[in-house]
């Protein structure tokens, strides 16, 4: 659906080059969600705007559903984004025209007469739940009930793709979750390709099924979602993930509790996540386990489980670790600063 190939984008700043995307590949499956997520500066939303050249790369091809961009003159060029919806951060709403009319300007063009029109916008508005806000303003609009207007707005024309550049920033919790869930229900039923960019693996972790990790412009790790949460193989990559898996929260907590004592993180996937393993080391090594944290939580049917733990009788612990890591189960000591694996 999408395929980027070698993109470069760079920029002058004070007569001096910078770089914002290096020679980055990247391959979008059709009726995917797909993560890209960094922290501010690393490119994400400079690339996500490649997709349909609002940002043109100096190197690199553009494929869209098979067709080439870059290839396009200008009038085609602005057919062939309209089978590319567009959401922002902060909405993009114009304030001095009403929920309908908001809607209504992406139709401007589209020869629908003015039944159609009023027809699509109110299925579309009722797609993302504010059919009774219709005639009101975006400041009498909540922030999630405004995106969702601009949701409404990017499928007016009947996108096969939604690109979503920082949709969920500035929205609360709960809010999130209800847009994210909404993307994903528009994902399922309108069989649309979306991206996602964000710098929150939370948000990752709820819609995608892949995600691309971007740092100084390139792409440094992607995969399943389920395959990055469970093994991740670089630094900046497992810190995201710490983020979303409210361990980092959990540890500040246990570190006092457990002081002078070692603490172990033990992260399982798949069949091992529901298998007796505190028992099994117990057994095997004579480690009594007590348990100071545990959660298993489901991405994409696959069960990831992350316990933290302080054993008594520590003798046999490189022991352990070989066997867990035979096992597929990695542990690594956390209250001393090393990253083991």
């Amino acid at each position: 659906m999408i395929e980027l190939q070698d993109i470069l984008v760079s920029f002058e700043q004070k007569n001096q080059p910078v770089v914002a995307v290096d020679h980055v590949s990247l391959s979008v499956p059709k009726g995917s969600i797909y993560g890209i997520v960094g922290f501010s500066g690393a490119g994400k939303s400079t690339l996500v705007r490649v997709i349909n050249l609002l940002q043109r790369p100096n190197e690199g091809s553009v494929v869209v559903d098979g067709v080439d961009l870059l290839s396009l003159p200008t009038r085609k060029l602005r057919e062939a984004r309209k089978n590319i919806g567009m959401i922002f951060q902060h909405f993009n709403l114009m304030e001095s025209r009403t929920v309908f009319d908001n809607v209504a300007f992406a139709l401007k063009g589209s020869g629908l007469g003015k039944q159609e029109r009023r027809k699509k916008i109110e299925h579309l508005l009722d797609l993302v739940g504010i059919l009774g806000k219709q005639d009101s303003y975006p400041h009498q609009l909540s922030g999630g009930q405004k995106q969702r207007v601009a949701i409404a707005r990017a499928l007016a024309n009947d996108p096969k793709i939604l690109l979503c550049d920082e949709a969920t920033s500035a929205l609360d919790p709960k809010t999130t979750l209800a847009v994210l869930k909404l993307l994903k229900e528009i994902n399922h039923r309108l069989g649309i390709t979306i991206v996602l960019i964000t710098h929150e693996m939370q948000v990752v972790k709820e819609i995608c099924d892949t995600v691309a990790v971007m740092d100084r412009g390139r792409i440094i790790e992607r995969g399943g979602v389920a395959e990055i949460f469970s093994n991740p193989q670089k630094t900046l990559t497992a810190d995201f993930i710490r983020t979303a898996t409210h361990i980092e929260q959990a540890e500040q907590t246990i570190m006092e509790y457990a002081r002078g004592r070692d603490v172990y993180e033990l992260k399982f996937s798949g069949e091992r996540a529901s298998e007796p393993v505190i028992v099994e080391l117990y057994k095997r090594f004579g480690l009594t386990a007590n348990v100071l944290y545990g959660n298993v939580e489901y991405l994409q049917n696959t069960p990831l489980g992350t316990m933290l733990v302080s054993f008594d009788g520590t003798d046999r612990i490189a022991e352990a670790k070989e066997f867990l890591r035979g096992e597929g189960i990695s542990m690594q000591q956390v209250n001393t600063g090393e990253r083991e694996s």
